[in-house]
């Protein structure tokens, strides 16, 4: 169960856009870059100290000097040149990581970064498990299992992998975790797996499959769901193809689920953001070191017309709260949950001559009103408390069992029901 309290008092008015009949809508965003006013009197949102707050001289010189002496004095002779220059571009990419999120800026390899690339299109060669990792225990706990998966119907959520192919995880880096737990198409991955009191062998088989990360459901004639487990590529044109004629056959109201919703690919979601929004509206303001301010501007004369109440919690991030951001600030959807994660920023993934790749922060984010929503979340209209085990259980349910006992699909059904009074 969950806890229901409103934010604000009276109607919050909607944006209602206009459909036409077959009209062609051209989903494109446009970027204006505003440099006229200085970025001071823009509200420039402050991230976190990475300047060095002490004197260091003779830095390149000094570097080099702690490299030679570890290398001669190092106890133990398993240790090179190579990996020195490793821990030191790690380190780096550490200091320019917010605080909360030392790991958001990395590097990896041309393998680990094809793992991403096919994760943010939408496939995976894997097993199909998200988790989190509990480096004390020295174990993994699943949070996920994605349907269509090697997994599905074998492994649940809040099972434990104490072992991965024999090999114990205690004092194992999270690379070399995500590593084991993936390969080509038919590696067999052997996990040694605690449920409540039992512990039990199971072997898995990589394998390609596509993640379901739109999922569209009517819950009744004029109520659908739309859930977005993350923003891939292609996401918009997908969304609008199945809303569209659902429009044109009397819908009227969408209940955006973007609850646990990490985040995934920018532009998906400014122009899913587009989709409800009318040429010229404003959907997103970045602060980048090229120019002051640049403004994501909607190019789309003819949004679709719905009433919308978007779902989000502590996991909704980056993407996902700049969707949220875009159709709160514009009056096009009501925020019912609790407040969102607070990821302001945005990276970019530079590839390197060696075939690798980086990832650091080139860029703030603030919503199209000019908040910044770094560190402090994306404050809901509607205040909705659930707990994540109850959550948890309750996205297992198919929607239409979920929509007679989710406190946050009730409300916002409930909430859209009153507007259309």
């Amino acid at each position: 169960m969950g806890r229901v309290q409103p934010r604000r008092r009276g109607r919050i008015p909607l944006l209602h856009g206009h459909r036409v009949a077959g009209a062609v809508v051209c989903v494109v965003v446009a970027m204006i870059a505003a440099v006229a006013v200085p970025a001071e009197t823009e509200n420039e949102p402050i991230l976190f100290p990475v300047r060095l707050s002490h004197p260091f001289p003779d830095h390149q010189e000094t570097f080099r000097e702690v490299v030679d002496l570890i290398l001669k004095h190092y106890y133990t002779g398993d240790l090179d040149e190579k990996a020195l220059y490793w821990a030191a571009i790690e380190g780096m990419l550490r200091h320019i990581s917010p605080p909360e999120n030392p790991k958001l800026c990395r590097i990896w390899s041309r393998q680990e970064y094809e793992q991403i690339r096919q994760n943010l299109q939408g496939e995976q060669i894997s097993i199909g498990i998200k988790s989190r990792f509990n480096p004390q225990e020295g174990s993994l706990t699943v949070t996920d299992v994605m349907p269509e998966s090697p997994a599905e119907d074998i492994l649940r959520p809040m099972d434990r992998i104490l072992r991965i192919d024999g090999l114990s995880l205690k004092g194992m880096s999270l690379s070399k975790i995500n590593a084991l737990l993936s390969g080509e198409e038919g590696k067999v991955i052997a996990l040694t797996v605690n449920r409540d009191i039992k512990v039990f062998e199971v072997s898995l088989q990589c394998q390609r499959f596509e993640q379901e990360d739109l999922i569209v459901t009517p819950l009744d004639r004029k109520v659908a769901l739309v859930e977005i487990r993350q923003f891939t590529s292609g996401m918009a044109a997908d969304l609008k193809k199945q809303l569209a004629p659902m429009a044109d056959n009397g819908f009227r109201n969408l209940i955006i689920d973007l609850r646990n919703t990490p985040g995934g690919v920018l532009l998906e979601a400014l122009r899913i953001a587009e989709l409800f929004l009318p040429k010229d509206r404003i959907l997103l303001r970045t602060y980048q070191r090229d120019a002051r301010v640049r403004n994501y501007v909607s190019a789309n004369a003819h949004p679709l017309s719905f009433d919308i109440a978007l779902l989000v919690n502590e996991k909704t991030a980056s993407s996902a709260e700049v969707l949220s951001a875009a159709l709160q600030d514009n009056q096009a959807a009501l925020v019912v949950g609790t407040r969102t994660y607070g990821k302001g920023i945005f990276e970019k993934t530079f590839p390197l001559k060696n075939g690798m790749q980086v990832k650091f922060i080139t860029g703030a984010m603030v919503s199209p009103k000019g908040n910044s929503w770094y560190g402090r979340g994306i404050r809901p209209d509607f205040l909705v408390q659930q707990e994540e085990k109850s959550l948890a259980a309750l996205k297992k349910l198919p929607p239409e069992e979920r929509f007679t006992r989710d406190v946050s699909i009730i409300t916002a059904y409930k909430l859209l029901r009153r507007l259309a009074r």
